[in-house]
C-alpha cells in the first residue's frame, strides 16, 4: 500500500496540503451501517485535533466495532479497540461490504505491515511505497511508528 502525501495530516508547504473527508457523510454512512445490520451507532465523532482520523463505534450482534476514517483520504479501517498508545485493527466482512461502496477498505494485514525506514538527520528515508512530504517524514522520525496503520491512523500532535 502506498502512503499518500498528507495522509498523516502534516504539511508545511500549501502545495502539500491534503484533501479532507466529510464527518457529516461519515456519520450518515455509520448510521446506515448500524441500521442495515440491525445494530446501534454508539458514537461518531472526529476524535480530537491531535488525531488524523474520524471514528464511529457500532454495536452489531452484541459486538462493538470501531470504524476509522482517515481525515484526509477515504480510507476506512476497523478496530476492536482504539487508544492513543495502540489501535487493534481487525477485519469485518459485513462492514467491509457496506463501507466499500463509499470508501477504500484497508485490511488488518495491510495496516499491520511493518513500516520500513532508515533514519537520516532528523528525518527518515521510507522504503515502503510513499509520497509523504518532508513534514510527515520529520513526524515519523519523531514518533517512530512501527506499522503502516500507525502512520495512517495516528494521535500525533
Amino acid at each position: 500500500m502506498e502512503l499518500l502525501n498528507g495522509v498523516t495530516g502534516f504539511y508545511i508547504d500549501l502545495k502539500d496540503k491534503p484533501p479532507a473527508t466529510s464527518l457529516k457523510q461519515f456519520k450518515i454512512h455509520s448510521y446506515e451501517a448500524a441500521r442495515t445490520y440491525n445494530g446501534e451507532l454508539l458514537e461518531c465523532n472526529d476524535t480530537d485535533v491531535h488525531s488524523n482520523f474520524l471514528f464511529s463505534v457500532l454495536r452489531i450482534s452484541n459486538k462493538e466495532v470501531y470504524v476509522l476514517l482517515n481525515k484526509h483520504y477515504p480510507f476506512v479501517a476497523f478496530a476492536s479497540s482504539v487508544h492513543e498508545e495502540r489501535i487493534t485493527f481487525v477485519n469485518d466482512k459485513e462492514l467491509s461490504f457496506f463501507f466499500s461502496a463509499f470508501y477504500t477498505i484497508l485490511g488488518a494485514e495491510s495496516l499491520n505491515e511493518k513500516l520500513m525506514y532508515t533514519r537520516k538527520k532528523g528525518s527518515v528515508l521510507i522504503n515502503n511505497d510513499n509520497q509523504l512530504n518532508s513534514a510527515e517524514l520529520a513526524q515519523i522520525a519523531y514518533w517512530k511508528p512501527i506499522t503502516l496503520g500507525e502512520v495512517l491512523y495516528n494521535y500525533w500532535d
